[in-house]
């Protein structure tokens, strides 16, 4: 069973989705928002936090998600971060580094608020933009119990400098010029988003996945400069060793955005004391695994990750 609602942060509303298991739920209400009678719900769920991609929204795959992880005794809440969804208000400048974790903690807050939610039973996953929010809530707020990151870049500075290739010194100099004009005037220059993942040099950059996905409603095919700065400071290797809870690393074999060596390396920087940690790489499996054909294997071992560590 799936009911809309919304929290806030800073005062923004921000769009979300509860999902809980069907199973002995038949008297639950649903509507439009999260309904007063909500409370009807008896049993106490563990809850697991679903975070999208940069440009992405809550919905592009992660509903698939939510249910296999209904299926096993888990309700969810995925959400739109400020900068995504289809509110034109907030689209175009999604800030992964200075903002994107307080959505999350702000969304940990509204878990912990619903009645039907074990609050000493919270996990988080997520993919590529939301695979380091994972890293980073598990590294920094111990409510979170368990975390199953997917295709995470080890540094999103070090990867978008490279995909810049031979153009990244004068690309950045153009980027300290916007931040100069963006902190006298208010405005950053809006760029294709696909810039951010080198397609701006006319070669075959990325997964058809990827590419094709900007091209869906509620994505973001546009962001502001400031936001790609913003995107350049979210790097998963400055908080992977702080990680002390249960920890699946997830990739896919076929991701052309992050080379494998990204989620080894991550794997390789988890604390030494560290016991309950695992990596897999997925053939057939690319970036946006949420939406990628081959996801369900994924999704099975993500319940079953979080079943034994829950």
């Amino acid at each position: 069973m799936e009911m809309e609602t919304r929290f806030y942060v800073a005062g923004t509303p921000l769009d979300a989705t509860i999902h809980v298991p069907d199973k002995g739920n038949e008297g639950a209400v649903q509507g439009e928002r999260a309904p007063a009678d909500i409370a009807c719900l008896s049993e106490k769920y563990p809850a697991i936090l679903l975070c999208h991609g940069y440009t992405c929204h809550r919905n592009d795959g992660l509903g698939r998600l939510a249910q296999v992880l209904g299926d096993n005794g888990f309700a969810s809440l995925r959400f739109d971060h400020r900068g995504a969804g289809v509110n034109p208000s907030l689209r175009h400048a999604p800030r992964p580094a200075s903002e994107g974790p307080y959505d999350a903690r702000c969304a940990i807050d509204y878990c912990e608020s619903l009645p039907f939610v074990d609050k000493d039973r919270i996990g988080i996953t997520g993919v590529s933009m939301g695979g380091i929010m994972s890293i980073i809530m598990a590294a920094t707020d111990s409510r979170i119990k368990s975390a199953a990151p997917m295709a995470c870049t080890a540094s999103c500075g070090e990867n978008i400098r490279k995909d810049w290739s031979g153009s990244a010194d004068a690309i950045m100099e153009e980027m300290r010029k916007d931040a100069r004009l963006t902190a006298a005037t208010g405005c950053s220059r809006i760029i294709n988003a696909a810039d951010d993942i080198g397609l701006h040099r006319g070669e075959i950059v990325g997964d058809a996945n990827v590419i094709g996905g900007l091209l869906l409603p509620g994505m973001s095919p546009y962001v502001t400069l400031e936001s790609i700065r913003d995107l350049m400071d979210f790097n998963a290797t400055d908080y992977i060793s702080d990680v002390r809870c249960p920890i699946f690393i997830i990739h896919g074999a076929d991701d052309g955005l992050n080379a494998e060596d990204h989620p080894r390396r991550l794997y390789n920087a988890l604390p030494e004391s560290n016991k309950n940690k695992r990596i897999k790489i997925y053939p057939g499996v690319d970036h946006n695994i949420p939406s990628c054909v081959n996801r369900e294997g994924v999704f099975s071992d993500i319940a079953d990750w979080f079943v034994d560590t829950l």
